[in-house]
């Protein structure tokens, strides 16, 4: 009888756990696949099957479509499926491509092509991602995108011809775009320029706050120009830190 009773109450537990997951309203659906702050932090597996049913309810926004894409595609990102990522991604510009060209369709698209771009560098299909970062500039030549493209080329190709316009004209436009000193600089570093790296780092310094990864190439050229008190090793060691700190050892710019 004892264990008739405990198979009992172990059902009724596993109804209970489920009950309010059936009955969640397409509103409450919404917000775990939107990631708001009042569901709280969820699991990525939570985030794809919340996001899989927005994506089967009727008359969905675009918007909250491509976003529920999107956070698919992050999601499996985060658990290293990287394949299921760009597949979520590429489905989002399936979609968008259905819609009107106007300004707030392509700036979802150029947002899914980032994410994807960041997928395919993730798996090392640096073309794929050029050509991300490409139509992203080309769609909608922002400081941003501009920035963005230059320092794909910096670090995926060697297209300086091209890139350094990019980071110019981004910076031109916005003294803060971090994106573009970052790219500037590595552009400079991998063509063996260490005393313009130098010579500009001071420039960058003085008219923005550099990011990490800035930072860490000015950082390079000092040690190329025997001008540190950082060694190899520390330098070295301190690549798993940084963002793009893999493709900087890909590169050997550490010496």
């Amino acid at each position: 009888m004892r264990g008739i009773c405990s198979g009992i109450a172990v059902m009724a537990l596993a109804l209970a756990v489920c009950v309010p997951a059936l009955a969640r309203t397409e509103e409450e659906t919404w917000d775990r696949c939107l990631q708001l702050d009042k569901v709280g932090p969820l699991e990525p597996e939570e985030v794809i099957e919340a996001c899989r049913a927005v994506l089967k309810m009727d008359g969905i926004y675009p918007n909250i479509r491509n976003d529920a894409f999107n956070n698919i595609g992050v999601s499996y990102m985060r658990i290293k499926k990287l394949d299921e990522a760009i597949a979520a991604f590429s489905e989002a510009l399936r979609k968008l491509r259905e819609l009107q060209d106007v300004p707030e369709v392509r700036q979802l698209a150029n947002y899914t092509r980032h994410n994807r771009a960041r997928a395919y560098t993730a798996s090392k299909q640096y073309g794929n991602a050029l050509r991300d970062y490409d139509a992203m500039a080309a769609s909608m030549p922002v400081p941003k995108h501009l920035a963005l493209r230059c320092l794909a080329h910096a670090l995926y190709d060697e297209d300086f011809a091209s890139a350094l316009p990019d980071c110019q004209k981004a910076i031109d436009a916005d003294k803060s775009a971090s994106d573009a000193y970052t790219g500037w600089l590595v552009i400079e570093y991998r063509q063996g320029k260490y005393a313009e790296v130098k010579s500009d780092c001071a420039l960058a310094k003085g008219a923005t706050f550099l990011p990490l990864q800035a930072a860490y190439v000015c950082a390079l050229a000092d040690l190329r120009l025997e001008d540190t008190g950082k060694d190899r090793q520390t330098l070295q060691n301190s690549l798993n830190l940084i963002e793009y700190g893999d493709r900087f050892r890909e590169l050997g710019m550490v010496p």
